[in-house]
């Protein structure tokens, strides 16, 4: 392979990866919706919660592999313009939420009790929103520096 089709390899690949981790924070946030309306219907079904929080947990687990070996969410804060404290607090927030994400899932799986409904429900609530608020300022954050610098395309991008 020469050198030109190795950058352009390398091109598609970036492109990939990054289409990739915004199609999962995609993803992730309409899980997020779906289990949401889940808990918020009148009777309690607890082996279809149990069945999309593993899913979403899954999900969740193969995103943050691929998303670590790709982007460092705080430099591209920083490229962003967001002042220093701005990328700190972020960078804490993003923690927080990881390491109380393996709490919660630790939690409540593989299965979901009946006798612990309410408390699920009332925990996954706040969890799902905050989870749902980080993939969406992850995905702008990664749209527009992916953008500006021309990682990824702003047509369709074919993979072969």
């Amino acid at each position: 392979m020469d050198v030109a089709s190795q950058g352009y390899a390398a091109d598609r690949e970036d492109r990939a990866s990054w289409s990739r981790l915004i199609d999962d924070h995609d993803r992730i946030a309409e899980r997020c919706v779906d289990l949401v309306a889940l808990l918020q219907r009148r009777h309690r079904n607890c082996a279809a919660a149990s069945r999309k929080l593993v899913d979403l947990a899954v999900l969740v687990a193969d995103h943050l592999g691929v998303e670590d070996d790709i982007v460092d969410l705080s430099a591209l804060a920083t490229e962003a313009d967001y002042a220093p404290e701005t990328v700190e607090r972020m960078a804490a927030e993003l923690a927080a939420l990881r390491r109380d994400w393996r709490v919660y899932i630790g939690r409540w799986l593989p299965t979901i009790e009946p006798a612990d409904w309410t408390e699920f429900r009332a925990e996954s609530e706040a969890m799902l929103e905050r989870l749902s608020h980080q993939v969406k300022r992850e995905s702008a954050l990664l749209y527009d520096d992916a953008l500006q610098t021309g990682v990824i395309a702003t047509g369709p991008v074919e993979l072969h």
